[in-house]
């Protein structure tokens, strides 16, 4: 099995298992003083999950864009629900 494990910035990382890419947080997009981290959340092709430790912004900003472009289905609280549907994703069992 193939591993890699990207660092993103803040907690956000890219775990890649084989085939299975796995977002850890999804803040990557900072304000525009903060140095960027080379990727932004409209710029990924490619997520299975997105798993957010809790739905402050700085760990979630950005799953609602990587989960409607890629299909990614987004594991979180019940408040990071909450936000992601007010943001227009889909409910999702």
């Amino acid at each position: 099995m193939k591993v890699t494990l990207d660092w993103l910035g803040t907690a956000t990382f890219r775990l890649t298992l084989d085939d299975v890419v796995v977002f850890l947080d999804a803040y990557m997009d900072r304000v525009p003083s903060a140095p960027p981290v080379g990727l932004s959340a409209k710029d990924v092709q490619r997520a299975d999950f997105v798993l957010v430790g809790h739905s402050h912004f700085d760990h979630l900003a950005g799953a609602e864009i990587i989960a409607a472009t890629t299909g990614a289905r987004v594991i979180g609280s019940s408040e990071t629900c909450r936000v992601l549907r007010g943001a227009g994703l889909p409910r999702r069992s």
